[in-house]
Order: structure tokens, then sequence, then C-alpha cells
């Protein structure tokens, strides 16, 4: 019974793996990048990112834009810091800025 037991939690880790890789697309952008001032930034956690904000080419939004419900994220796929908003409808992703001496233009 210990064995049969033992291969039944094998096969919930395994589902909860698979579930677990599908809850990580939720870090994965699905939007077009833009080239902007912003700048590439390394990272292995959404840590990494706090101290990062948009870049400064778009801080003010048009009324065509608008920022999704998250900030400067850790891309789970790019492993770099970035940041979407939603132009004309169209998802777009670009690197974060560094917080320290950002302005807006």
């Amino acid at each position: 019974d210990e064995e049969f037991d033992d291969s039944a939690a094998d096969d919930t880790d395994d589902s909860e793996d698979g579930g677990g890789s599908e809850g990580g697309d939720e870090y994965v952008t699905k939007g077009e990048f833009v080239e902007t001032d912003g700048k590439k930034k390394e990272c292995s956690s959404h840590e990494a990112c706090y101290d990062q904000r948009e870049p400064q080419a778009w801080c003010r939004l048009s009324e065509n834009q608008a920022w999704t419900d998250r900030g400067c994220f850790c891309e789970d796929k790019l492993h770099s810091c970035v940041i979407e908003r939603t132009n004309n409808g169209k998802l777009e992703y670009s690197y974060c800025a560094p917080e320290a001496g950002w302005q807006c233009a």
C-alpha cells in the first residue's frame, strides 16, 4: 500500500508541476516589443524589478493607451524586467527604466 501511495503522490506532484508551468505563463508577455529608453535588466524574480519603472518615453499615455494591471515585472522567458501597456487595444511591452534619476519629460 505504501508503494502505491508513493506513486499516487508522484502523480499528484506531476500534475502540480504541469499546473505550475501553465500558471507560469502569467508572466510571459504576449505583446509586441517596443524600443524605448528603457534598459534591459536581467532578473530571476519580480523583486529584482522593484527599483524599476516605466520608460520615460511612456510616462504620459495618449487617450488610446492604457497600462495593464501590473507595473514592471520579471518576464519568465526573457528573464528581464519589462512593463506592458495597450496601444489601440494592442498589447505592447518594453524594458523598464531605473527609478534612480528618472524624470517624466
